[in-house]
């Protein structure tokens, strides 16, 4: 199973999410295909059925966007974002076709085991959540980094999460959207958040992303 994976430079909030949106049409001759972008300064991106109104600060001054996947709110500009569609026929191929688009979980440890590799692989000592001893819920919040789950993605030792990530499964296709902070947020989380989390820098090299996400894709695929 292939991945096609560009670098796709840094672009607004809708532009971003148009070109995730058109990877799952973009599977046509592909088994996955991918693109890692930035952005164009602050924005927050919601979840698919997320309510700004009861999570995001008002007058916060960030712009917004929705994503296609759902999951919490994430502050982009101080991160690389992945957008990343497969087949599931080729992804679950020992699951039944009927029941694929209802495999999420077997879909999301598919796609996001090899992220995992390529982040240790760029310096963060990254581990899904479950396999550590800091896998719990954190109650409500509509931050997408200050809420830890047993699938989501954490430093190994500290138990902070690395990456954010968000699934949508429908018509024999996922699309997950990955976020990857890297440097300090553009604007002040207690601007954006109530209840902000507390900001941990990751030093890693998002530099060797693409090429480490690629090896680790033809390793586990």
């Amino acid at each position: 199973m292939t991945l096609e994976l560009v670098e796709d430079g840094c672009h607004d909030g809708p532009t971003n999410m148009a070109r995730d949106r058109a990877l799952i049409p973009a599977l046509s001759g592909h088994d996955a295909v991918g693109r890692i972008y930035g952005w164009n300064g602050a924005w927050i991106s919601l979840g698919a059925f997320q309510r700004a109104e009861r999570e995001i600060l008002s007058g916060c001054g960030v712009p917004m966007v929705r994503r296609p996947t759902g999951g919490k709110a994430v502050l982009h500009g101080h991160d690389v974002t992945l957008g990343l569609a497969a087949r599931l026929d080729g992804l679950l191929p020992d699951v039944p076709a009927g029941l694929r688009d209802r495999a999420v979980k077997r879909a999301y440890r598919a796609l996001a085991i090899p992220i995992v590799a390529a982040l240790r692989d760029c310096g963060l000592n990254a581990s899904l959540a479950e396999e550590t001893p800091f896998a719990r819920g954190t109650g409500r919040t509509g931050d997408c980094f200050a809420h830890v789950s047993p699938n989501d993605i954490v430093n190994s030792d500290t138990g902070i999460k690395v990456c954010g990530c968000a699934l949508s499964l429908a018509g024999g296709a996922v699309l997950l959207q990955a976020s990857i902070p890297f440097g300090e947020p553009l604007v002040d989380l207690a601007s954006v958040f109530p209840n902000p989390r507390k900001q941990n820098v990751m030093e890693w090299n998002p530099a060797c992303l693409a090429e480490h996400l690629l090896d680790a894709w033809r390793e586990f695929r």
